[in-house]
This record gives C-alpha cells, sequence and structure tokens, in this order.
C-alpha cells in the first residue's frame, strides 16, 4: 500500500515537470502570435508614414531613425507598409480559412452521418481536386474567376473546403451506428439537427487544431500568389508583393524592402505552426 502511494506521489512531480515543458514550449509562438495580432489590430495607428504616400525624393534609403526599415524604389516607408500588410494578410487569411473550414467541416459532417452515394460521391470530388498541387489549383481559380483581395478570399476557402471534409469526416465516420446517434433517431431528430447537435461538438478539437494549421498555410499562399502578382494589388501593401518589389534590387544591395516583409512571414508561419504543434502534442498526451 505504501509502495502504491509513493508511485502516485511521484507520478504527481511528473506530471507537473511535463506540463511546465508544454508551457515552456508553448510560450514563444504564442507571444510571437499575440505581438503580430496586436499588429493587425493596432498597427496603422502606429505607422509613421501612410504606406501609400510616395516620396521620390527619398527612395531606396537604408534604415534609419526617420524610416526605422527604409524607404522602398517609390519611397514607400517599408516599416508602415509591414505594419498595413499585417492586417492585410491575416485578415484575408482568417476570413478565408473560416469560409473553407465552415463549409468543409459540415459536408465533412454530413458525409459520415449520411454515407451512401452522397458520402461517394464527395470522397470522389475531394480526391479529384487534392489530386492538383494547392498552387496550381490556386491559379486555376484566378485564371475563371480573377484576381483582387475579395476573390483571393474565396480561392483561400476553396483550397481549404477538401481538407477540412476529409479529415473530419474520417473523425466522425466512427459515430455513425453510436448508440447516442440511435437515441437521437428514434427521439425524432432530424439529420442536420443530429449533424449539428452531436457530430459537430465530437469534432471540436480537430477542428481547431486543423484551423490553426491551415491558417499558417494561407498565410503563405497568400504572399505566393501575391508575389507572382496575383491577390492584394499595389500599391497596397501585402508581404508577398513587397518582397517582389524589392527581389531585383538586392543583388544591388537594397536588401530592406525584401528582407523586412519576409522576416514577417516567417515570424507568422512559425508562430502559428508552433500554436497548432502544442495543440497536437497536448492531444496526443491526454490519450495517452
Amino acid at each position: 500500500m505504501n509502495n502504491e502511494v509513493s508511485a502516485v506521489q511521484s507520478g504527481y512531480p511528473d506530471r507537473g515537470r511535463r506540463r511546465r515543458t508544454g508551457l515552456r514550449h508553448l510560450r514563444p509562438p504564442v507571444l510571437v502570435l499575440a505581438f503580430l495580432l496586436f499588429i493587425a489590430v493596432f498597427g496603422p495607428f502606429l505607422a509613421p508614414y501612410d504606406p501609400i504616400d510616395p516620396n521620390p525624393m527619398d527612395t531606396l534609403a537604408p534604415p534609419s531613425w526617420d524610416h526605422v526599415f527604409g524607404t522602398d524604389d517609390y519611397g514607400f516607408d517599408v516599416f508602415s507598409r509591414v505594419l498595413y500588410a499585417t492586417r492585410v494578410d491575416f485578415s484575408l487569411a482568417l476570413l478565408g480559412v473560416l469560409i473553407g473550414g465552415g463549409i468543409g467541416s459540415l459536408l465533412g459532417a454530413f458525409a459520415a452521418y449520411r454515407g451512401g452515394i452522397m458520402d461517394a460521391l464527395l470522397l470522389r470530388l475531394v480526391e479529384v481536386i487534392q489530386s492538383f498541387p494547392v498552387l496550381l489549383f490556386a491559379l486555376a481559380l484566378f485564371a475563371a474567376i480573377g484576381g483582387g483581395s475579395r476573390n483571393m478570399v474565396v480561392v483561400i476557402a476553396l483550397v481549404n473546403i477538401p481538407m477540412y471534409l476529409r479529415i473530419i469526416r474520417s473523425t466522425l465516420l466512427p459515430l455513425r451506428n453510436a448508440e447516442f446517434i440511435d437515441a437521437a433517431r428514434c427521439a425524432g431528430l432530424s439529420g442536420p439537427r443530429i449533424v449539428v447537435r452531436h457530430f459537430i461538438p465530437n469534432a471540436r478539437g480537430q477542428i481547431f487544431s486543423l484551423f490553426v494549421l491551415t491558417c499558417a498555410y494561407a498565410i503563405q499562399i497568400i504572399a505566393g500568389l501575391s508575389f507572382i502578382g496575383l491577390g492584394v494589388e499595389p500599391p497596397h501593401a501585402e508581404w508577398g508583393s513587397m518582397i517582389n518589389a524589392g527581389a531585383g534590387y538586392i543583388m544591388l544591395g537594397v536588401w530592406w524592402p525584401s528582407i523586412f516583409p519576409g522576416l514577417a512571414i516567417v515570424l507568422s508561419v512559425y508562430a502559428v505552426n508552433g500554436l497548432s504543434r502544442n495543440r497536437m502534442t497536448n492531444q496526443i498526451r491526454s490519450s495517452v
């Protein structure tokens, strides 16, 4: 008996140590993400210059006290544009993933509940869409609907729908013949009501983890498409288009127009991926 008590008591420090280790790994991404979200909300108020007000007399100026991140080839203040672009990239990514994740999760839950022909047709459609590389699929969508910020949200949503549909369907498929689902059917609940009240809540953890992960991917897609001239149109500030505008001057030693927006992308992806990785690690630990 004493051995069992001592074993239990010795387990508490180990459990606390694991919890502290998880918090230690969680802290840097959360701090970085909180800082970026603060910039996304209050960045336009903190910017010292108008991001679309060029100064032809002060082009390609290096970082200084007047221009912390320097200026680009049009005389735009790079620091102000990076701050504004934080709101643009985060808002487009969040809105696109929310729309795509919501639609994909509902379709995946309905496919898991219904089964049969509807399930098979949705799976075949998802397989066809996912057989194309994401960037190629996004380019095809842009060719069909055109560029611009509004269409960028549509593209991000359409890219995410198949991913959410397939993962949420796989998560909820074992619940199709569960006893509490049979009880809900016997109680007279309709199919959509069962899906919303009983299926979706059982996939909240997977939806959140997938949401965080796809937000990081959406930021990369937005920056990549804007880099090649699609998405957010100049002179509006966006990280990918800023990198493209300054890429031609790197060989001349003018590195600041591209480096600083590139660092913003790296920090954003690091923070969001770190949060998602910690979330998945906690889920694995809780299941052990």
